[in-house]
């Protein structure tokens, strides 16, 4: 099974380091909570809640860039499945394909 992950970026980091260690725990929580429960950040801190959004869009790419490429991934498999097949089903008869690329004897 693979492991949900929270990537922090170098600019994140550079953003963090200008918080105290107050402001930086409550948005590493509200981060965690976000990517992994979907739960949105409160605090009353205008300016954590812009870095919040800058990282929350960050979480979001990463999210549907995950999701994409597993659709891209079931579509070349479907792809090579389909090439890989040897004959079709016609009329409840299999019909072989004898006509593969690189069967002529080359």
């Amino acid at each position: 099974m693979k492991e949900n992950k929270l990537t922090i970026r170098k600019n994140v980091c550079n953003l963090l380091s200008d918080l105290t260690d107050k402001q930086a725990g409550k948005l590493v929580k509200g981060a965690i909570a976000y990517a992994f429960e979907d739960k949105l950040f409160q605090t009353k801190d205008d300016f954590l809640k812009g870095v919040f959004l800058y990282i929350k869009r960050e979480i979001d790419v990463s999210k549907l860039n995950s999701v994409n490429g597993k659709k891209g991934a079931e579509k070349r498999i479907e792809n090579a499945q389909k090439k890989a097949a040897v004959g079709v089903i016609v009329e409840g008869v299999m019909v072989v394909d004898t006509h593969k690329k690189g069967s002529n004897g080359k």
